[in-house]
């Protein structure tokens, strides 16, 4: 079964520049994600088999429960941890049945030295991933990396479903706003949503996030708070049977909010950021009531036009 909102029933005459470019700029982040993480993959496997005897028995023998084992895992593990030498330190712990000098405490601070020479290699030769650097880690609030996350995607089905909703619901927003007053609520609502997040994994290792969903989902509430009366084409699909039809726009935000809802709460398998969803949903509205409350021409203008 599939039900796709795809065009409000309501001609508004502006164009969606902002939109537009939001769209184009995903686009083109996401293919030089991908391109970014062919290089990370030719020069991670480059590196791994070149290590040399001493830092390849001392990597096969770690198997962290928190970080995995194996060259790629371990490394990767250090690059991302937030404190590098204390986790150079722990996972050096980790290879007891490895000797190479009967005092123990000689013997540790070898393995130390071993594993920060091999960090230092591996920092100059695998180069860190686009996505890495664009997404936003829950354990630190870092108000460009809450932007720039916005645009990043994991796959073609994640970026083009994000793009899709964003487009519909986005364009229509920007319609009645205005270029400049659409970018503002765009940027709340990339802020918020990072710090919902943070918020919500509080106490728990650091996860990263990316993606546009959030902010869609926050022109989709933002646009039923604007124009609550408005119907929404639908295009439905199930089996042999096909429609076309209208639907009132609070009635698509309410059941899209309240899947998201369920499954922020009992969907603890995948790696959908529900918060992100749920939290730019109630900035939505919370922006478009205060449209509707300090601004109330400007949407009487926004019904006249449509």
């Amino acid at each position: 079964m599939i039900l796709l909102p795809y065009k409000l029933d309501v001609r508004l005459y502006n164009i969606p520049v902002v939109t537009a470019l939001v769209c184009v700029i995903c686009l083109v982040t996401f293919m030089s994600q991908e391109s970014s993480n062919l290089n990370f993959d030719k020069s991670l496997t480059a590196y791994c088999t070149q290590l040399d005897p001493s830092l390849r028995e001392i990597v096969d023998q770690i198997d962290d429960e928190r970080i995995g084992g194996g060259c790629e895992n371990v490394f990767m593990g250090i690059r991302r941890s937030g404190n590098r030498d204390q986790e150079i330190s722990i996972l050096a712990a980790e290879v007891p049945n490895l000797v190479f000098f009967p005092d123990k405490e000689q013997d540790r601070k070898y393995k130390v030295a071993v594993l920060t020479r091999g960090v230092e290699h591996f920092d100059t030769l695998v180069p860190n991933e686009l996505t890495n650097k664009l997404a936003y880690s829950s354990d630190h609030y870092d108000f460009v990396a809450m932007i720039t996350s916005t645009f990043a995607h994991a796959s073609w089905e994640h970026l083009l479903g994000n793009l899709f909703f964003f487009f519909v619901f986005g364009s229509c927003v920007e319609c009645v706003l205005g270029s400049f007053q659409f970018s503002l609520c765009f940027i709340v609502m990339a802020i918020t949503t990072s710090v919902a997040f943070s918020f919500s994994v509080a106490g728990g290792s650091a996860i990263q996030t990316i993606g546009l969903s959030g902010v869609a989902m926050g022109m989709m509430a933002m646009l039923t708070a604007l124009l609550p009366k408005a119907n929404i084409w639908c295009f439905f699909w199930f089996f042999f049977w096909i429609r076309r039809f209208t639907l009132p726009v609070l009635a698509i935000t309410a059941w899209f909010v309240c899947w998201n809802v369920f499954d922020l709460y009992f969907d603890h398998s995948s790696h959908i950021n529900y918060m992100a969803h749920v939290s730019g949903a109630i900035t939505g509205v919370a922006l478009g009531i205060c449209y509707r409350v300090f601004a109330p021409k400007k949407l009487e203008e926004a019904v006249v036009s449509a």
